[in-house]
């Protein structure tokens, strides 16, 4: 078993998610949005469950084959009346149980995260009124930095 590497708590907080994957060097022209799942959270990153993985040759976690890099995702997460849009990098993913809803789960971390978008997510993880998830579990995930 993996040591739990992360900074931050998790917190369970499942809400719809948009997201779209594009390339650092050309941000202008990624996927359309994608429909998620939010399924915990952090200050630091988040744990995401979707059905796609890529969109034409652009794919969440591996190099795009062209421009040797890897995609980064922008996410729109709702925040009452605003919408939180947030961009992170995802460090792994694998497959869901067959009777998941979802196929596929992913640990993003967060990139470029100014001070508002840090003081938005520790008042989404506030208002949840969760509890931090514990770190072995069938729940847990590979060890990551979120």
């Amino acid at each position: 078993m993996q040591s739990d590497r992360r900074r931050f708590k998790r917190h369970r907080l499942e809400l719809p998610i948009k997201f779209r994957i594009y390339l650092p060097s050309r941000p202008d022209t990624g996927s359309a949005f994608l429909s998620a799942q939010l399924h915990d959270l952090s200050q630091s990153g988040m744990r995401l469950m979707t059905n796609v993985v890529q969109s034409g040759p652009l794919h969440i976690f591996h190099p795009d084959p062209t421009a040797s890099e890897q995609s980064l995702l922008e996410f729109e997460v709702p925040d009452g009346e605003r919408t939180l849009t947030l961009t992170g990098r995802v460090v792994w993913y694998d497959r869901n149980t067959e009777e998941h809803p979802y196929s596929f789960r992913a640990g993003v971390e967060f990139v470029d995260l100014g001070a508002e978008d840090q003081k938005r997510i520790q008042s989404l993880i506030k208002r949840a009124q969760s509890t931090p998830l514990p770190s072995s579990s069938d729940e847990s995930s590979p060890a990551s930095s979120d």
